[in-house]
């Protein structure tokens, strides 16, 4: 069902990729040499296995309230522990993340204002020095709010993701 109450959002970075997330963090990755990323919001692992895909040497905790969407055997196979899935609430289970261990957090859970904020503060303290915070769906009243609440500066890329400048 198509949404009718998305903002517009114009990009502040210049881009002239493919439109798609998980290209657009693939290049933040390469730039930055980052190895330790955390999705918030897996669904069926589409961005996450991208990723993992083209970095072979990341890993990716994959946060979601059900990983049986997205994790099985022969996902478990495949990936072994570069993927490491997290079952339950976003912000609940950040705690299974140690503090300043992270290069990467993007959210793409929940959408609401409420949920947003929750994830925007349990997910800040899991990055390492230098470590960026970003996320999706910028053009989301919940997730517009919640950012420009929470995160003085930001950029919005390809794909309505955003950066925390």
């Amino acid at each position: 069902m198509k949404r009718n109450d998305r903002l517009e959002i114009p990009m502040t970075i210049d881009w002239n990729a493919k439109n798609y997330r998980g290209s657009f963090l693939s290049y933040l990755i390469e730039k930055n040499n980052y190895k330790k990323i955390v999705e918030v919001g897996v669904k069926f692992g589409r961005t996450t296995f991208f990723l993992l895909d083209n970095h072979p040497d990341i890993t990716i905790y994959s946060v979601d309230t059900d990983i049986s969407k997205f994790y099985n055997n022969d996902v478990k196979i495949r990936y072994g522990n570069r993927l490491i899935p997290i079952q339950g609430n976003s912000y609940i289970v950040a705690e299974k993340i140690p503090d300043n261990s992270v290069d990467l957090v993007f959210i793409d859970a929940d959408h609401s204002y409420n949920a947003v904020k929750k994830d925007i503060l349990a997910y800040t303290p899991k990055l390492k020095n230098g470590g960026l915070l970003t996320g999706h769906d910028i053009d989301y009243p919940g997730v517009n709010k919640a950012v420009n609440e929470l995160i003085e500066n930001y950029d919005v890329g390809p794909n309505h993701v955003w950066i925390k400048k």
